[in-house]
Order: structure tokens, then C-alpha cells, then sequence
């Protein structure tokens, strides 16, 4: 199906919204599925991760080949790769001798379709297209498609700066709603914690989630409509309580001062310091307070000590 200059033009705001967190990612990928006659359409991250961080359409099994065996072994796909650019199966005649072919074209009636790489490297973040009938895309479609696979790529981790961990979770919060901007696993924070998160403005911090499990958490505030969490899991080498008297250090408390807001004994607080600066490899607690911010350490208990 042939789209027109408007069209794109609309597709290209809607990729760099999303890209931004301002729109749900699957938003302009489902755009791109309908329009141009696709059945199914999978966004696949990049790197060693094996997730789609968008699948619409596309059953379990095909999407489990799709973001393992596909990627790594598949000849179409690694063909796409070397060329940087968006290969079709018309394009690839030996595609029905492929493995590909047996286990997922085959049997799920696909007829046409396409890989389209959106960065260079060995393994870069791809999207998936497949069609139950047999109509290629059209040329000036993978032209546009290709101009811009750089925003798509942005997609794989909306609300990304320089700098930034990838994020396995973004959420945007608003006055009156939670929306999942991208999800590659489950949320780690009640949505009493996304309200308290979201209502500290622009901070980072640590949280454990019920499994046990450390995310770091960072907000961005987005005027006028909300906050932009991003959550990516990260290792922790203090416990949660440390964290929480680390947090209050770092903002240059006495133990006497933490002890009162934390509801704990001063010797504890004492106690929790001293196995912070062991752990962290910290000679004083200045060095601590500097180590805690410069790597995030602090908590949604400490923050909201810090508030009251």
C-alpha cells in the first residue's frame, strides 16, 4: 500500500514523539504495519538482549525465533546487516531454503516481508515486518523507511539522553494517568511508588522491588504534562536500609538528624555509615556523600525524609 509524502511527514513526528516519550512506541511502528499492508511488526533491541520491545502481531513462537535464532544466524537477516539497509524476501532468492522458511514462514503463511536494520554494528536494533499476501513493499517505501531507521532506532529506549543506562522500563506520569512508553520486562514499582517517584520532580535513585531485585530509577520532568521515569536494572552492593542512610548523608545530615527521620537508633545509623564506607571502598564520609551522588545512591524512603 503506497503512502504519500503527508503521510510520512505525519510518521516522522509521530517516531520522534515516541522516541522522546511523549507517545507509546508501538504508536508509529503500528502506523508503519497498517499503512504499508503488513500483518505483523516486531521492534527488536539491539545488542546482547533477546527482547522485543514492541511485537504486534506476531505469534510466541515466531517472535521467540525472531529475537534468537533470526537475528543471530538467519542468512536474510545477516545479509540486511552487512548492507545496512532493508532487505525484502523478493530480495533473497534462496529465501525458501532457509531455516527461517521451515519454522516460521512456512507455517505461519507469511508471503512477503522484510528486515530493516536501524544502526550499524553486528547485532543493531532491527524491525521485523511480514505479510500474508505477497506484495513486496515498494521502493520508495524502504527509501523512506531507511531515511529514517535513526529515529526508529531512538524507539528501543525512549527518553534516552547521552549517558543514560538503557532503560528496561519508562513510564510516563501525568496528573491523571500511568502510560508504558516501553516495557521489556514487568514494572518493578507500585503505582503508589510511581506517584511518589513522579512527585519528587527531577531525581535519581535506587529501588529494590519485591523480588529483591535493584532498578535504578530516574525522572525527567516533561512541562506541562508529566514525568518521564526511566528504570533499568542495575547491581547493588548495600542494603536497602544503607541506601536509605546513604541517601541522607549524601545531603550532608548528622546520624542524629537520619536516625530521627528513619525511626532507627543513632548507633545504627552509625553502624549502617561505617558498612557503606567498607563496602564502597570510601576512606570518610565526605568521600561517601560524593560517591552517593555521583552514582545515584539514594532511595524514595530518603527522598521523601528530605521533603517532609
Amino acid at each position: 500500500m503506497t503512502a504519500d509524502v503527508q503521510w510520512w511527514a505525519r510518521l516522522a513526528q509521530e517516531v520522534r514523539a515516541a522516541g522522546r516519550g511523549e507517545l507509546p512506541v508501538e504508536a508509529p511502528l503500528r502506523a508503519v504495519r497498517d499503512k504499508l499492508g503488513f500483518d505483523c511488526a516486531a521492534l527488536v533491541s539491539g545488542g546482547k538482549q533477546r527482547t522485543a520491545t514492541v511485537n504486534l502481531g506476531y505469534p510466541a513462537d515466531a517472535l521467540g525465533y525472531i529475537t534468537t535464532t533470526y537475528r543471530w544466524k538467519c542468512p536474510i537477516h545477516q545479509r540486511a546487516i552487512r548492507l545496512g539497509l532493508p532487505l525484502r524476501f523478493v530480495d533473497v532468492p534462496e529465501v525458501h531454503e532457509t531455516r527461517t522458511y521451515r519454522e516460521v514462514i512456512r507455517p505461519h503463511g507469511f508471503r512477503e516481508g522484510m528486515t530493516l536494520p536501524l544502526a550499524p554494528g553486528a547485532s543493531p536494533p532491527f524491525v521485523a515486518l511480514s505479510s500474508t499476501h505477497g506484495r513486496p513493499l515498494d521502493d520508495e517505501s524502504r527509501l523512506a523507511l531507511t531515511m529514517l531507521s535513526h529515529d526508529l532506532a531512538a524507539l528501543t529506549d525512549p527518553g534516552a539522553e547521552p549517558g543514560d543506562t538503557a532503560a528496561d522500563v519508562v513510564l510516563f506520569v501525568s496528573r491523571t494517568r500511568i502510560d508504558v512508553r516501553s516495557a521489556a520486562t514487568r514494572i518493578p514499582l507500585t503505582e503508589r511508588e510511581i506517584r511518589l517517584a513522579a512527585a519528587c520532580g527531577a531525581v535519581r535513585f535506587r529501588h529494590r522491588d519485591a523480588d529483591g531485585g535493584w532498578w535504578r530509577v530516574q525522572a525527567r520532568v516533561r512541562r506541562p504534562d508529566g514525568v518521564l521515569l526511566r528504570l533499568s536494572r542495575v547491581p547493588e552492593l548495600l542494603t536497602g536500609r544503607e541506601l536509605d542512610v546513604v541517601g541522607l548523608v549524601a545531603r550532608g545530615w548528622p546520624n542524629e538528624r537520619i536516625s530521627a527521620a528513619l525511626g532507627i537508633a543513632v548507633r545504627t545509623v552509625r553502624s549502617h555509615v561505617e558498612s557503606a564506607l567498607a563496602k564502597l571502598g570510601c576512606p570518610n564520609r565526605t568521600a561517601l556523600a560524593r560517591h552517593a551522588l555521583e552514582h545515584d545512591l539514594d532511595t524514595l524512603d530518603a527522598l521523601l525524609a528530605a521533603r517532609r
